[in-house]
């Protein structure tokens, strides 16, 4: 059999293009199923990264070598059930003594929290007050977006000044800038010295932008008239020394407070690394089921073109009859029903790029997440597209090349 040369090839590309033209209906649909599989492989990726990127974020912010120390809640009063009231036991003592005897400590703060009523003009609200030291916002790694932090002076002058999370500046000022005003706390007057920068919901499911922070012993003489704390923040040298640390605390921690290693501790020492750990492991579990869930899409893309083309080839079979009658060979009709298929599965695919780049961003502004669109995972999603493309678009061609032509002319 001969096999046809360029002008051949140029003649059925340009019959095959007509051919595309004059089915438009049946062209969109291809260019539609095409693009809908590559769109959905992309947006569900570039969401999982997006999801990815703003769990490390939130781990950097929560700190990956900080070593949290929380006063327990009380299990029994007079023999009765637990009653959800923290112990006292957690004092300045314990803090200086772990300070002086815990190597490796870089910074720490002491924190005293309670729920308050906060007032500034006619705007009120509740919301949780933390009496913090200025290094909790080092151990945080959080900036300001406007004012400035209290210091030591303040601290050792218990000032009344405060710093604002973003969502309680917001409630209370609205969009007046709310330094140097007046803030109530528990009937109170406050100055605010400071907004924080917004942060939203961390791994550890506490909203950071609803809290207000004072200085430690403001709130411990001046609010609260307390001398225990509610947590012990310290942040390590290395996270390596995470084990080592957390365990030195306990021991001298139910040292001093005179319990056993058989009785329950009246606090809790929080390990950061688990957590992290568990949230860096169902990151990547979403990871790999938005993968599989994308490759699916692919698929269920492919399989539309597939259908659409073998649907083509049966309501084309008097064509293809009529063609070999003419003398069109058996490659011609693979290469014309193929070439098709491809010319419009490729311009599917490649508008479907554009979709999921347009969809990734659409989907990462509703959801509060960074707006991440992987080029390479795009560039794989579009090769497999056209791979699983030119599968199933081959398959009806050569079913079409295979038609008898005396067969192919009675069909009805």
């Amino acid at each position: 059999m001969a096999q046809p040369d360029g002008s051949t090839w140029r003649h059925l590309a340009r019959g095959c293009l007509r051919q595309i033209w004059r089915y438009r209906l049946r062209s969109a649909l291809v260019v539609f199923c095409a693009a809908l599989g590559v769109a959905g492989a992309v947006t569900s990726v570039n969401y999982a990264s997006g999801g990815r990127a703003q769990v490390l974020e939130k781990i950097r912010r929560l700190g990956t070598n900080v070593v949290v120390i929380n006063a327990e809640q009380s299990r029994a009063v007079g023999g009765r059930a637990r009653t959800g009231q923290v112990v006292t036991t957690l004092r300045e003592p314990d803090y200086r003594a772990l300070q002086r005897e815990i190597a490796g400590l870089v910074r720490s703060s002491a924190v005293i929290t309670a729920g308050m009523r906060l007032k500034a003009g006619f705007n009120s609200k509740v919301s949780p007050v933390l009496g913090v030291e200025p290094d909790f916002f080092r151990i945080k790694s959080w900036a300001l977006a406007e004012g400035e932090y209290f210091d030591e002076e303040d601290l050792k002058r218990s000032v009344r000044v405060a710093l604002l999370g973003h969502t309680v500046a917001r409630d209370l000022y609205g969009a007046e800038s709310p330094v140097g005003q007046r803030l109530f706390i528990n009937r109170v007057p406050f100055e605010v010295a400071g907004v924080l920068s917004e942060r939203g919901q961390g791994i550890d499911i506490t909203n950071e932008d609803q809290q207000v922070y004072v200085p430690l012993t403001t709130a411990m003489r001046r609010l609260l008239d307390a001398e225990h704390y509610t947590s012990i923040l310290f942040e390590l040298e290395s996270s390596d020394q995470m084990a080592r640390v957390s365990r030195e605390i306990e021991e001298l921690l139910r040292v001093r407070h005179r319990i056993s290693e058989f009785r329950p501790a009246d606090f809790r020492v929080g390990n950061q690394v688990d957590l992290i750990r568990t949230q860096l492991a169902s990151s990547e579990r979403l990871g790999f089921l938005v993968r599989w869930i994308g490759f699916s899409g692919l698929v269920v893309g492919g399989l539309g073109v597939l259908a659409i083309a073998w649907i083509a080839v049966r309501d084309r079979t008097t064509e293809i009859g009529t063609r070999r009658a003419l003398g069109a060979t058996a490659p011609d009709i693979f290469f014309q029903f193929a070439f098709e298929a491809m010319v419009l599965a490729t311009a599917g695919a490649l508008l479907g790029l554009a979709l999921g780049w347009l969809a990734s961003r659409l989907t990462a502004h509703q959801a509060a997440l960074p707006f991440i669109f992987e080029r390479s995972n795009a560039l794989a999603a579009l090769a497999v597209a056209l791979l699983l493309n030119l599968v199933f678009a081959s398959w009806p061609a050569w079913r079409a090349a295979r038609l008898d032509p005396i067969q192919a002319l009675k069909h009805e």
